[in-house]
C-alpha cells in the first residue's frame, strides 16, 4: 500500500515538474469549463445535440478539471476533510437516487479551486454570449425556431433559439450581473441605459416578468451602490451606513429568502383567502412545491421528483409539474444536508467577502431571483457559485488569498 502511494506520488511529481507552471492549472480547468458550459448552454438552445456527443463533450470536460484538480491541487488537512465530506454526501445521493447533478458540481467547485473568479466569469460572459447571440441571430434567419407562445392574458412569449422565454431571459439576466459584475467601479451611464433597454426588452418580446425583474434590480442596486459610494453629491454618513448595513447583513439575505419562499410554499393552502389575493405565477409555484412536499417528503440526501416542464416544442404539456423555486427544488431533490452545505457556503461567502460590495449586490440579485427561477446552482446559467464555494474552501483550509475582487 505504501508503495503503490510512492509510486503515485512519484508520477505526479515527474508530471508536475513537466507542467509547472501553474498557469497550466488555471489553463485545465478552463478548457474543461469551457467545454462544460459550452455544451450545457448549447442543449437550452435548439439546435441539434445528440446524446453521444453531449456525453462525450461532459466526460472531456470533467476528466480535464480532475486532472487539474489531481495535478495542480493544494490540500490542508481541513481541506481534505470538506471536500471528502461533501463528496460522499454527492456519492450518497447519486447511490440511493441515481440523481448525478450534485456530483458534477462537486468536481466543478474542486477544480475552480485556485483559479482566478475573474477568469472564470470572463470565460463565462464570452462562451453564454456567444452562444445566446448565435442562437438569436439563428432564429431570426429562421435556421432554428423562435418558439412563439400565445397566451390570452400576455400575449406572444419569444423565445429567440432558446428551449423557452423564461430560459432566454434567464441567460440575459444572469449575463447582466456577470457583466455589471466585472464592471463595478467603471459603470457609466451607458452601461445603465443598456440594463434599462435589456429589460424593457425581455419583458415585451419574451415576456419573462421575473428575469426582467432581476435586470432591472441588478441596474438599480449597481447604481445606487456606485452613486453612494462614489458621488460626491453623496454624505459620507449615508456612504457609511450603505456599507455597514450590506457588510453586515449581506451575507443573511439569501438564507432569509430561503426561508421565507419554503416556509410560504409548506404553508399553502387551497381554501385559504390569503393566498387567492397572490400573482398568479406566484400562486402556482407555491401549490407545486407543497405539492411535492406532500407526494415526496423530504430526505437527508434528497431523491429523484419526476418533473414535467414546458419548452423545446410548442406542445404544452398536460400536467404540469416543475420545482421553480430553487430553494424548495434544492431542499427536495438534494436533500436536507445538501441543501445545509450551500445556505452555508453562501453566508460564509459573504461573510468572508464582505467588503466587495459588487459581490454582494450580486448574490442579493441572486437570491431574489432564485425565489421563483430554479437556476441558483445550475452552473449553466449561475457562474457565482462556482466563486462562492471554491472560495469558501480554500480560505477555510488556510490555502490562499481571496480571488474574488
Amino acid at each position: 500500500m505504501e508503495l503503490a502511494g510512492m509510486k503515485v506520488k512519484q508520477l505526479k511529481r515527474r508530471v508536475q515538474e513537466k507542467f509547472a507552471d501553474p498557469q497550466c492549472g488555471d489553463d485545465l480547468f478552463l478548457i474543461g469549463y469551457v467545454m462544460y458550459l459550452a455544451t450545457t448552454v448549447w442543449v437550452t438552445t435548439m439546435f441539434p445535440m445528440t446524446k453521444i456527443i453531449q456525453a462525450l463533450c461532459m466526460l472531456i470536460s470533467l476528466i480535464c478539471i480532475a486532472i487539474k484538480i489531481f495535478l495542480y491541487g493544494k490540500y490542508s488537512m481541513k481541506k481534505v476533510l470538506i471536500l471528502v465530506a461533501t463528496g460522499l454526501c454527492c456519492v450518497v445521493g447519486l447511490y440511493r437516487n441515481h440523481y448525478v447533478y450534485p456530483l458534477i458540481w462537486f468536481v466543478l467547485i474542486a477544480g475552480s479551486d485556485q483559479v482566478p473568479f475573474e477568469k472564470i466569469l470572463k470565460v463565462y460572459l464570452l462562451i453564454v454570449g456567444a452562444i445566446v447571440f448565435l442562437a438569436f441571430s439563428a432564429s431570426m434567419l429562421e435556421v432554428i425556431p423562435n418558439l412563439q407562445y400565445e397566451t390570452s392574458t400576455r400575449g406572444i412569449r419569444n423565445s429567440f433559439g432558446i428551449i423557452y422565454p423564461t430560459d432566454c431571459g434567464a441567460h440575459v439576466f444572469f449575463w447582466m450581473l456577470t457583466l455589471f459584475y466585472l464592471k463595478g467601479k467603471n459603470l457609466r451611464g451607458v452601461h445603465y441605459l443598456f440594463g434599462l433597454l435589456t429589460t424593457w426588452a425581455v419583458y415585451h418580446f419574451c415576456n419573462a416578468r421575473i428575469d426582467a425583474g432581476s435586470i432591472l434590480m441588478t441596474t438599480a442596486l449597481f447604481g445606487l451602490g456606485n452613486f453612494i459610494s462614489y458621488d460626491s453629491k453623496c454624505s459620507r454618513r449615508i456612504k457609511r451606513i450603505w456599507e455597514r448595513l450590506w457588510e453586515r447583513l449581506g451575507g443573511m439575505v439569501m438564507p432569509l429568502l430561503a426561508f421565507v419562499s419554503i416556509l410560504f410554499t409548506y404553508l399553502y393552502s387551497d381554501g385559504n383567502t390569503l393566498w387567492a389575493k397572490m400573482d398568479s405565477t406566484l400562486l402556482a409555484r407555491f401549490k407545486l412545491g407543497k405539492q411535492a412536499f406532500e407526494d415526496y417528503g423530504l430526505k437527508l440526501f434528497g431523491q429523484k421528483i419526476p418533473m414535467n416542464g414546458n419548452g423545446g416544442t410548442l406542445n404544452l404539456v398536460d400536467e404540469y409539474f416543475f420545482l421553480d423555486c430553487s430553494y424548495v427544488n434544492i431542499l427536495l431533490t438534494w436533500g436536507l444536508i445538501l441543501f445545509l452545505v450551500v445556505m452555508i457556503l453562501f453566508i460564509c461567502g459573504c461573510t468572508k467577502n464582505r467588503k466587495d460590495l459588487y459581490f454582494q449586490y450580486a448574490i442579493a440579485a441572486i437570491a431574489v431571483n432564485s425565489m421563483i427561477a430554479h437556476h441558483l446552482m445550475d452552473v449553466a446559467y449561475d457562474p457565482f457559485v462556482l466563486a462562492i464555494a471554491a472560495e469558501v474552501i480554500m480560505r477555510v483550509s488556510g490555502l490562499g488569498k481571496n480571488r474574488i475582487k
